[in-house]
């Protein structure tokens, strides 16, 4: 222990008040203790198998896991805390990772497995889509948004692809051949990189999403093309993770965007307009008129307590609905992908797109399946 006072005064010196003190408080840390103690061990008339164990509502509390590191800003304030299953960026594993993805796309474990594409037609997206398109309903439309605004989308393979094989067209902006630009401190300071083609590594613009629209509505219409007449155009989504999610909210501006939604992010407010990904433009959820779904990964994830503050200032009449699954933090969601998070995604794209009913039993109502997940925290909005 470390004392900086130059001398350690003994308790007698300091008169018969503080040695009353002192007993006072020793009598209460005993009280306490023979409390706690008749709280958590079993009676002599009592078997051992109706002890009584405090255990934290988790439904209300988290706990950071086991090899969990926290950080703390001295001169801020600001805690930062990592979880042990985020993966690094800029890591050798990856390195590997992304690169055996970029030559093998994932297939899905929905009932349509999916295939990934980089149409001449769409130089600068990647589209992930039902292999076999011969018995598929007609496809809804995901505009997605990349984490940290980069332009490819080879960290989320695997996640579009089980999102494509539920029966989506996935629009992805970016390309795998374009590299994944390793990002420290803030967007802002890299935005003009470019790689050794001159292709940008970041890309915020949301014309980058409508432009994949366009694509797919004209495809729909091409006779020639495999998605003639696959398409339902009527049907879309924009959906972007972390700087991704303000863009995507940006596009959903356009008239013919169904809902929007936002992975371990949130939409800019009033109170906070400039968002990595946002523009300070006026645009914010407040304005919102469709409805909106954001997703965290808990109080570890850097965009839990924008999502926290943006579920305020959304429209009291939207449907809206904020989901943190704790376990996951920023990016631990997408490498398998994690199942629990993807089948909530999809629960709420199904309601919203496919009229499916059954899927927003996930999130809807007090027993909701959600709901009964420890591990997950819900909160809604104008959903029956």
């Amino acid at each position: 222990m470390f004392d900086r006072s130059p001398a350690k005064p003994s308790f007698q010196s300091r008169g018969p008040s503080l040695r009353l003190l002192i007993a006072s408080a020793l009598l209460m840390a005993s009280a306490a203790a023979c409390a706690q103690q008749a709280a958590t061990t079993p009676s002599a008339n009592s078997p051992a198998s109706q002890s009584v164990n405090v255990v934290p509502d988790r439904s209300n509390t988290w706990t950071a896991p086991p090899g969990s590191q926290i950080t703390v800003d001295r001169r801020s304030g600001r805690i930062s805390i990592t979880l042990p299953v985020q993966p690094t960026d800029g890591s050798r594993e990856q390195a590997l990772r992304f690169a055996d993805w970029s030559l093998h796309p994932y297939a899905g474990s929905g009932p349509y497995p999916a295939v990934r594409e980089e149409p001449a037609s769409l130089p600068m997206h990647t589209v992930y889509r039902p292999a076999d398109l011969s018995n598929t309903p007609k496809l809804p439309v995901l505009l997605w948004a990349n984490g940290g605004c980069r332009n490819t989308s080879v960290e989320f393979t695997r996640f579009l692809g089980e999102l494509a094989s539920h029966g989506y067209l996935v629009i992805a902006i970016g390309r795998s051949d374009i590299p994944f630009l390793v990002i420290h401190g803030s967007i802002a300071a890299v935005v003009n990189e470019k790689d050794a083609n001159g292709n940008p590594l970041i890309v915020s613009d949301p014309a980058a999403l409508i432009k994949g629209l366009e694509w797919a509505i004209s495809e729909n219409s091409r006779k020639d093309s495999v998605l003639y007449g696959r398409v339902d155009t009527s049907k879309i989504a924009t959906i972007g993770q972390s700087c991704g999610g303000p863009q995507a909210f940006r596009a959903a501006k356009d008239p013919r965007i169904t809902t929007v939604v936002a992975l371990n992010s949130s939409f800019p407010t009033q109170a906070a307009p400039g968002m990595a990904g946002g523009a300070d433009d006026g645009w914010t959820a407040e304005k919102l008129a469709i409805p909106a779904a954001m997703f965290t990964g808990g109080p570890a994830d850097s965009g839990f307590s924008g999502a926290e503050q943006c579920y305020k200032a959304l429209s009291s009449t939207l449907p809206v609905l904020k989901a943190s699954l704790n376990t996951v933090g920023h990016t631990g969601a997408y490498p398998m992908p994690d199942l629990r998070w993807s089948s909530a995604v999809l629960a709420w794209l199904d309601w919203q797109l496919k009229g499916d009913r059954q899927s927003a039993e996930m999130f809807a109502g007090p027993d909701c399946a959600l709901c009964k997940d420890p591990d997950w925290w819900i909160d809604t909005r104008n959903i029956p």
